[in-house]
């Protein structure tokens, strides 16, 4: 059975799962080249089918879902849309008593078109980034432009309004709990049926909430047969548009249900943060964030700030409308105020951020401050996630964590380290990226009933789901290069690239399908020795980036515990943060004494055997690995983005399978 998931929202995606088996997966902003680019369309969905070998007379199914608060927009509705049917029949349909409910939620949806129209006459007019992220022109006023209004989900037991902080959920009898929750968990059905039109097709479909998306990718790719699922990320905590933040859900068997949302504040907090420190305007912020914590110390750390909105509700509410969605903003401004009232007393110099003192002993201390705010809230909210499972008598000891939230390397180290559950999982696309991917396993196994199959959670080649390039697509960017470049066929790439790193030459390694999410994974990576501290301050001048921020080692799976500690091992995502046990790696151990690793298996490939070959000629079974892109762009997708960067960057070589790719002065040296 073949089903398509779609991801309407940014960070768009088509995904296509075959019998529970993700066969195909697209990310609209690598081949459009705009970092997370918004608004799927008929192309991205062409694009997955081909790539499974598919076409859309094959499509049995689709499962769509977005980003809150977000529209969900059609280019051209002749060719691609969707409408709500909330009487559909068959495996699709909800029982006869939600469909009323199910109508008055299109109904909602619908009536908001006329409110959404005049917001986005002005989101796609001028340069806001509403323009940048739909990745082409988007003319409102034009007579094939369509879109519905957004709600997250069609129907939610009462105890959803009752805006439940942390305390109370751990304070609630587990008998009233497992009450208010008793009917929603056993019906099940937590969408909304709709009818999509690709191309000449008519076709049954469903639509899902975000979180819920996230929480079915967290689920289903983690192998585990039960599970307790965080979900959390920088969207508002609740909105006119519904419960458009985290969830508090769990997994057994083929089912997934969302139990409570949870409210969470961190992820907000943390962007906003990063922004006001002058990191990034935009999502580059949490990333650099995370980057600069370990330089500094979290002195301005206020234990009454952590909980969940609801814990502090003097914090949320504000002389803003309510439920307007910028109420979560308050806690970040009540952060950075008592942060400045604090260093202001102790002395601090420069404790109003400018892009000239982001490096500041302010700057790095607020910096800390937040990660480690960051990781209090979101470990009492994993420890309120375990007590609901014990309270529900669904006690799981494995933990799934999804949502943007789940990029921070140092907090999920931590829950694996302190944590109440034995097993901590995070998919390589625990961010927007994966909202396809959850979408259509959603509706496989939760919908549908049908089984489940492996997913290899413990090696990084489950991660390999992206577009296939064939050889021919290799050597046609090659001619297309010119005649500056000098490409030797070598017979075992992977050595003369290990020797290659040996000598202190910085690559790229082009291999096969590219990774889903935003970390590399060794097929779009730029490699560096780990041994030579320059490399740091070298591969950022590269890369154009922050001299500052820090780089990840990728180390042969069987051989990490010797190299690394404090983290759960395997660890093939880079999604998790060690200890580095050894002074011989200074290009990738950050100021802490940390690392974010990346163990590779025996069955990694060409990447693996670089790192085989590396450790050959070293002894050290570590290379620095970094994703193969420039500042604010996508990683690269095809051999023509891989010959367009190496053509205008300072790498050393580019291999591709069989072939080494130089510089002809370079190559005559």
């Amino acid at each position: 059975m073949l089903i398509l998931g779609i991801h309407m929202g940014h960070d768009a995606g088509v995904a296509v799962v075959d019998d529970g088996r993700i066969v195909a997966f697209v990310e609209r902003e690598r081949h459009t080249r705009v970092k997370h680019a918004a608004i799927a369309t008929i192309d991205d969905v062409e694009l997955a089918l081909a790539d499974a070998g598919a076409t859309i007379d094959d499509v049995d199914y689709v499962s769509i879902t977005g980003t809150q608060n977000w529209p969900f927009i059609f280019y051209d509705e002749a060719e691609f849309r969707f409408d709500f049917a909330p009487g559909m029949a068959g495996p699709l349909g909800v029982p006869p008593a939600f469909q009323e409910r199910t109508r008055d939620h299109a109904r909602a949806m619908v009536e908001q078109r006329d409110a959404f129209r005049t917001v986005m006459l002005e989101w796609f007019s001028g340069s806001s980034d509403y323009v940048r992220l739909s990745a082409r022109p988007v003319d409102v006023r034009a007579p094939g432009f369509d879109f519905h209004g957004t709600r997250e989900f069609p129907f939610y037991p009462n105890i959803w309004d009752r805006n439940l902080s942390l305390g109370a959920l751990r304070r609630m009898p587990g008998g009233e709990l497992a009450e208010q929750l008793s009917g929603w968990v056993q019906h099940g059905v937590f969408h909304m049926p709709v009818e999509v039109r690709l191309r000449h097709r008519r076709l049954a479909g469903i639509l899902i909430s975000h979180h819920t998306a996230h929480a079915a990718s967290a689920f289903y790719q983690s192998d585990f047969d039960t599970a307790a699922i965080l979900t959390s990320d920088g969207g508002a905590i609740k909105s006119r548009f519904g419960h458009g933040g985290g969830l508090f859900a769990q997994g057994r068997g083929n089912k997934l249900v969302p139990l409570l949302p949870n409210y969470l504040t961190s992820g907000p907090t943390y962007i906003r943060v990063g922004q006001h420190l002058c990191l990034d305007n935009g999502p580059g912020a949490p990333g650099k964030l995370m980057g600069l914590a370990p330089y500094g110390k979290p002195r301005f750390f206020d234990p009454d700030l952590v909980g969940n909105a609801y814990d502090r509700p003097d914090l949320m509410l504000s002389s803003r409308r309510p439920g307007d969605g910028d109420d979560h903003l308050i806690y970040a401004q009540t952060l950075v105020d008592r942060a400045r009232t604090r260093a202001r007393q102790m002395g601090y110099d420069h404790v109003e951020p400018s892009a000239d003192t982001r490096l500041s002993p302010f700057s790095r201390d607020l910096a800390a401050t937040t990660q480690k705010l960051f990781e209090e809230q979101n470990l009492l909210a994993t420890l309120t996630l375990f007590e609901l499972g014990l309270k529900l008598g669904r006690r799981s000891p494995n933990l799934a964590i999804s949502g943007g939230c789940a990029l921070n390397c140092p907090f999920n180290s931590r829950v694996w380290r302190e944590g109440p559950f034995e097993n901590v999982f995070v998919p390589p696309s625990c961010d927007d990226s994966g909202l396809a991917i959850g979408s259509a396993l959603y509706l496989t196994h939760h919908v549908l009933d049908r089984p489940r199959q492996p997913q290899g959670s413990k090696t990084s080649t489950s991660a390999y789901l992206g577009r296939r390039h064939p050889p021919e697509a290799v050597e046609r960017a090659l001619r297309e290069a010119g005649d500056d470049l000098v490409v030797t066929p070598v017979g075992d790439a992977a050595a003369d690239a290990g020797a290659a790193l040996a000598g202190d030459a910085v690559v790229a390694w082009f291999e096969g399908r590219s990774e889903i999410g935003p970390r590399a994974l060794g097929h779009r990576s730029i490699l560096a020795d780990p041994r030579a501290g320059g490399n740091w301050e070298r591969v950022n001048h590269i890369k154009r980036r922050e001299t500052w921020r820090p780089f990840a080692p990728a180390v042969l799976e069987e051989r990490a515990a010797d190299w690394f500690d404090g983290a759960p091992l395997p660890s093939p995502f880079m999604l998790f943060t060690a200890r580095v046990r050894s002074r011989e790696l200074p290009a990738i151990t950050h100021v802490d004494g940390s690392a974010r690793i990346q163990t590779v298996a025996r069955d990694g490939g060409g990447f693996r055997a670089v790192l085989e070959a590396f450790d050959r000629e070293t002894g050290v079974p570590v290379v620095l690995n970094t994703s193969f892109n420039g500042p604010g762009e996508p990683i690269v997708e095809t051999p023509q983005d891989a010959v367009r960067f190496f053509r205008t960057s300072e790498l050393d070589r580019l291999y591709f399978d069989g072939l080494r790719v130089e510089r002809k002065a370079a190559a005559n040296t």
